[in-house]
């Protein structure tokens, strides 16, 4: 018996170890048999559509949604002051106001004062139609004060920079981690610097030094992001469909977010058309769905379009690195 014939079979006889699997799920989906979020569909169930800020960077004075109200099948238009006025019986604040981030930060569900990126959630309207959700964003008057944005991570940081996070009390825009570290160090910096620099003074070495920039991307996947969420009243259970590659995490958040016990809530993610990291955060939107089932006592879906994909979910990289690197000739 040769090494090959002693590798052990799967049930499929695929040799353990050798060769690809073969995949399982891919007539379905060529048969347009898959079951996406959008896909799902629940008695009673009502629509919605998020109103997003063109300024990356503006004070809001004012919001006025009576046009948007007195647009026949409008059930609901919510915004950053009316969740301030929705009690949660959390840890997380006494209001709606706010959510958690899975990188310990927060994040606001809606915006209150100000707006701090180009497509920033602003106000929330729920209808018996997507169209008729969608036609009511556009009715809604928000006053804004431009202020000057950041356009360039790496500038972000020059003294005198517009404060992007002074809802926290900022005074700069450094990213710190949950124990309030500016820095991450990996190995031994005082070594390698010592090595570097003893490089530096020798002519048998030379030390190459690098800036690279690594430009932000946006991952697109086919499949929006979007939500269906519904929550019982009766049983207090709460179960949300969605478009999430991390249910688990998901489930935590909508925990703090709901004051909620977990075992209460169901996360169910359906076929995900394409994710590529961009579905593993917790956005707005499907936040903005459980609570407009607590709201209106129904079913409520949103779905994001193309254009609010591109604009407003996470984009990746965007890295400005200086590299040093010291060797013999």
């Amino acid at each position: 018996m040769t090494a090959v014939q002693d590798v052990p079979l799967s049930a499929a006889g695929n040799p353990i170890g050798f060769g690809s699997m073969k995949r399982v799920e891919d007539q379905r989906f060529v048969r347009g048999q898959g079951n996406y979020v959008d896909d799902v569909n629940l008695p009673g169930m009502l629509h919605s559509a998020i109103l997003r800020s063109p300024w990356a960077h503006a004070r809001i004075k004012s919001i006025d949604t009576s046009a948007a109200l007195a647009l026949p099948g409008v059930v609901a238009v919510l915004t950053g002051k009316d969740l301030e006025g929705i009690p949660r019986p959390s840890l997380l604040g006494d209001n709606f106001a706010w959510m958690p981030t899975l990188s310990y930060d927060t994040q606001a569900v809606l915006a209150t004062d100000k707006v701090r990126f180009q497509g920033q959630e602003v106000a929330y309207v729920i209808a018996e139609s997507r169209y008729i959700a969608k036609d009511a964003v556009e009715l809604i008057d928000v006053d804004y004060e431009p202020l000057e944005p950041v356009m360039d991570a790496k500038r972000a940081m020059d003294p005198g920079a517009p404060v992007i996070r002074d809802d926290k009390g900022q005074t700069d825009n450094s990213i710190t981690d949950v124990h309030g570290h500016k820095t991450w160090e990996s190995g031994n910096a005082i070594a390698t610097n010592d090595a570097i620099a003893r490089a530096e003074a020798d002519p048998n070495c030379v030390v190459v030094t690098q800036d690279v920039m690594y430009p932000r991307v946006h991952p697109a996947p086919m499949e929006t992001c979007g939500s269906v969420a519904h929550m019982d009243k009766v049983s207090g259970q709460l179960t949300l469909y969605t478009t999430s590659q991390a249910p688990h995490a998901h489930r935590t958040v909508y925990a703090m977010v709901a004051g909620l016990p977990e075992q209460k809530i169901r996360v169910i993610s359906p076929d995900v058309g394409g994710g590529f990291g961009n579905k593993v955060g917790v956005y707005p939107g499907y936040v903005l769905s459980i609570l407009g089932s607590i709201v209106t006592g129904k079913p409520v879906k949103w779905m994001e379009d193309r254009g609010e994909n591109l604009m407003s979910t996470s984009f990746a990289r965007d890295y400005h690195m200086t590299g040093k690197i010291a060797a013999t000739r």
